[in-house]
This record gives structure tokens, C-alpha cells and sequence, in this order.
């Protein structure tokens, strides 16, 4: 690769010494060895990396069901009935009934159907015992002209909890499914309706899918199928994991709701959910651009990580297979998982390496105190980091792009700018570190040093390491180049 002059001293620092004293031949000093590179080449103790703390107390949202877009009781008796079915051939679910007992593990099925018109709905009834946990979730056409809700009625009409998301694209997932979960109360078996309603268009060639299911168990934070039901929780700088949940069904929704403030060291965050179980998890980020309800915008994430700004974000988790691929004899706690992707503001150059040995430092009077390596592989070692402001620790950067440089201005000057420059690049680790390996090409031999029995041809040149992205981000240390050495007898 090809840099002007220019350009390349614009990156690195500018060698601040005379060249006029090309071989002063009459030096006392020796040669010194024995002295260390700069006191902060030290790895720095009080780097702290990242350890997610567990959270232990998530926050519940109020369970509210009151309906914004219909009256607090429907006319049954107009709605056009349908009938619950497992049509999915379930292989680990059990077969849909009409009445579910509390010694049911899990139930589930899927029946679809169509609403023609705005106003259009339709009405699926369920026998239940008390104690039972229904959850249910409505997928809608991906139909920007279609909003349809989920409500779920006792016998009277009147609705005890409904799910009524504004439509919102997101690309071909479509809008976020409807969901709603009911645990059952009272002293005996009741009924109870699945209630299925436009509120904005209808089609008769696009057709809505119900996904149903009822289960005898649940964890301790149920319920929170809907985002207005999200819990919350907070996070450091160091993250945070949460690990008593689990998916208690194959249409479980596990929300939660965080706030990214405008006072950070990062612009992504990494959030995972993992599970020993076979029913592994779906995670999915959201964010909710509705001021009177909920309009669900996902985030399109890059693998694992999100880019996030300030504000409030939604996290959804989920089954990540298909109902018929459930097992309900193997439900197990997943762990969620958010890290910030801290962004670093310090990198420092803590070990070079050369021919020579490590931070083999030697002394040449006139020209100062510095690293000094023969032609071959030299390694820049150093930490990349980042302060909290908040906190005033300094925490390790993980995952970022490092590039080192090595810069010999006395081939450039000569028009041989191949020879001038090499560089290498690096990821950080876990802990921070980096190490990169550069190929130098031979020395110019610009200088001359006279000890007792050699001459020393060697170039004043600088290395340089810096973020790859944001070269503004560096740290730069000035190295003797030995190019060769010359035996004299006297």
C-alpha cells in the first residue's frame, strides 16, 4: 500500500530531531541496554473488563386490560363463531380440547380464517378450569392497510385482556403478532372467547393465523405477552443477565423493557438468550414509535448486536422453532443477556517486540532513549479502553479493530515509498489486548553511531497504533531501525 508523505505525517508524529548530524564519531556515552520502556508500558491494573451482573429483581408492569379501541363488553351474540383445532400435527404438543383441566401440561393448536371489512370479527370459545394459563397470538397479513387486535372475553362478553398493537411494517416479519396470556381464576370450569377483530380493513384472499395455547405451569413473572406488560430492569457498563424465566409454551412471549441513556460509552448493545433445553430462544428488539399506543418497530441487528440510541428499547423472547418442534417435557431457563459494545478513546502501546528481544531499549546519545529492532517481525502489543464517565473506571475494550504502522521517512525521503511503510491489523480480546505483526523491510542506515569495536547504521522511524476505524484514536512511540553493523578494530 501507497502513502504520500504527506499524508503519512499527518498519521504519525513528526520525528522532532535534527538530521544534520549524519555520523558523530567522537561519543563517550556506551551503548546503554538496561533501561525500560515508558513507566505506562505497564499493563494497567485497573483495567476492568466486562462481567454481567445477574439481575434479581426484575420490575412488573401494571397488567391493565382496558381496551382503547373497543367498549368493555362485545355483543357475542352477533360474532360469527369459529372452532378451535390443532390442524398444526403437533408431534410434542398435545391435541386440542374443548375443555382443558389443571392437569394438562400443555395444549396448543392453530385455526386461521378471514375478516373481510373493518368491524368484521371472529369468536372461538375454550372450556377452562381455574388455574390454567391461556396464551394466545393472532399473526396478521402483512398488510400495511389491515390492523387487526386479539381480545379475550369471559362468557359474557364483557373483555378480560386484549393485545391491540398498531400495524407496523417491518419489512418481510411484517407487523408484530398480536398476544395476550389470561391465567384463569374462580371455583369452577368456565368459558371463555378468543375474540378476533378489524379495526382497520379486511381481505378475503389474505387470511389471519390463531396460534393457541394452554399450560398448567408457568414462571413467576407471567404474565407479559404484551409489550405494555414488559418488565424492566437496568444494566452498567459491565451488563446484565437475567436466568429465572423460561418459554412455558411454543407461542411464549418474554418481554422486557430498558432505557439506553444519553450519558454512555457505547451505541450497540449485544443481547443474547441461550438455553440448555431443545426449545432454543428468539430474540428480537424493538422500539415502540407510537405517542398513543403501540406501534412495534423492530431493529435490524447485526448478528447478535443492536445499534441503539437514546431512549426506551423493547426486548422480546421467544421460541425460535415452529409449534409442531416444541417440547413441553423439557422446559428449562434461558439466560438473557445485554452487553454494551463499549466504543474505546484510549489505546496504548504497551510491549514492543522485535528482533532484539522484548522492549529491548537502547541509548544513542544525541538521539535519544528508544526501542530498538533489526529488520524482521516486529509486534506491537497494547490495550485498547474506554473511561465511564459516570465512574471514572476504565474498562477493557473488547472486539475492535486495531491497526499498527511502521513509518521509516528516510525511504520516503529517498523516493522509495514501498520501503517506507508497513503495517498490520488486530482484534482485540477479551481482555482489551491486541497484538499485531508487522514484516519491516530492511534499514535504510540514515545514522551512524561509533561504539568500542562496531559501527551502527540505523534509521529513526515511528510505529503507530491505532483504531481502524477512527485513526484519530492512537498511540505512537519513535524506534531505531538497525539497518546493519560494521566491525572496526580501533
Amino acid at each position: 500500500m501507497k502513502f504520500s508523505k504527506k499524508k503519512l505525517l499527518s498519521l504519525l508524529m513528526v520525528v522532532s530531531m535534527s538530521f544534520a548530524f549524519i555520523c558523530p564519531m567522537n561519543v563517550v556515552a556506551a551503548e546503554k541496554t538496561d533501561l525500560k520502556m515508558r513507566v505506562e508500558y505497564a499493563p494497567n491494573k485497573e483495567i476492568k473488563t466486562q462481567e454481567a451482573v445477574q439481575v434479581t429483581n426484575l420490575i412488573s408492569a401494571k397488567n391493565t386490560v382496558k381496551s382503547k379501541k373497543l367498549d368493555k363488553k362485545v355483543d357475542i351474540s352477533s360474532v360469527k363463531k369459529g372452532r378451535l383445532q390443532n390442524d398444526t400435527g403437533t408431534a410434542k404438543v398435545a391435541a386440542a380440547k374443548s375443555e382443558v383441566t389443571a392437569q394438562s401440561t400443555v395444549v396448543a393448536g392453530t385455526v386461521s380464517g378471514y375478516l373481510t371489512a373493518t368491524g368484521d370479527a371472529r369468536l372461538y370459545s375454550l372450556n377452562l378450569q381455574p388455574g390454567i394459563y391461556l396464551q394466545a397470538q393472532l399473526t396478521t397479513p402483512a398488510n400495511p392497510n389491515l390492523d387487526y387486535d386479539l381480545y379475550l372475553l369471559d362468557s359474557q362478553g364483557y373483555i378480560l385482556c386484549g393485545s391491540e398493537y398498531f400495524t407496523q411494517i417491518n419489512g418481510t416479519g411484517g407487523t408484530l403478532p398480536e398476544a395476550l396470556g389470561y391465567i384463569t381464576s374462580g371455583d369452577a370450569t368456565a368459558t371463555y372467547y378468543l375474540y378476533v377483530h378489524s379495526s382497520s380493513g379486511g381481505s378475503v384472499s389474505e387470511a389471519f393465523k390463531l396460534d393457541y395455547s394452554v399450560s398448567a405451569a408457568c414462571d413467576s413473572y407471567e404474565i407479559d405477552e404484551h409489550a405494555s406488560q414488559a418488565l424492566a430492569f437496568t444494566y452498567g457498563t459491565s451488563g446484565a443477565y437475567v436466568n429465572a424465566r423460561n418459554l412455558s409454551s411454543p407461542i411464549d412471549n418474554d418481554w422486557y423493557v430498558i432505557t439506553v441513556p444519553s450519558s454512555r460509552i457505547y451505541d450497540k448493545l449485544q443481547i443474547t438468550a441461550t438455553t440448555s433445553s431443545t426449545n432454543t430462544c428468539s430474540v428480537q428488539v424493538y422500539r415502540n414509535v407510537s405517542s398513543s399506543g403501540f406501534a412495534m418497530q423492530r431493529i435490524t441487528p447485526s448478528g447478535n448486536n443492536f445499534s441503539v440510541g437514546t431512549g426506551t428499547y423493547y426486548i422480546r423472547v421467544s421460541n425460535a422453532k415452529t409449534m409442531e418442534e416444541y417440547n413441553d417435557t423439557d422446559i428449562q431457563n434461558y439466560t438473557l443477556t445485554v452487553t454494551p459494545i463499549l466504543r474505546a478513546d484510549t489505546i496504548t502501546i504497551t510491549d514492543l517486540n522485535g528482533t532484539e528481544g522484548l522492549n529491548h531499549v537502547v541509548n544513542y546519545p544525541g538521539y535519544g532513549t528508544h526501542f530498538r529492532t533489526g529488520t524482521g517481525t516486529l509486534t506491537i502489543s497494547g490495550y485498547a479502553t474506554v473511561k465511564d464517565p459516570t465512574t471514572n473506571v476504565t474498562y477493557a475494550v473488547a472486539g475492535v479493530g486495531v491497526t499498527g504502522m511502521y513509518y521509516n521517512p528516510h525511504w520516503d525521503s529517498n523516493n522509495t515509498p514501498d520501503y517506507a511503510v508497513r503495517t498490520g491489523t488486530n482484534v482485540t480480546d477479551s481482555s482489551g489486548k491486541f497484538n499485531i505483526y508487522i514484516n519491516l523491510p530492511s534499514g535504510y542506515g540514515a545514522f551512524m553511531y561509533v561504539s568500542t569495536a562496531t559501527y551502527h547504521y540505523f534509521d529513526i522511524c515511528g510505529v503507530q497504533a491505532y483504531l481502524s476505524d477512527n485513526p484519530n484514536i492512537k498511540d505512537e512511540e519513535t524506534i531505531f531501525h538497525l539497518a546493519y553493523t560494521v566491525y572496526h578494530p580501533f
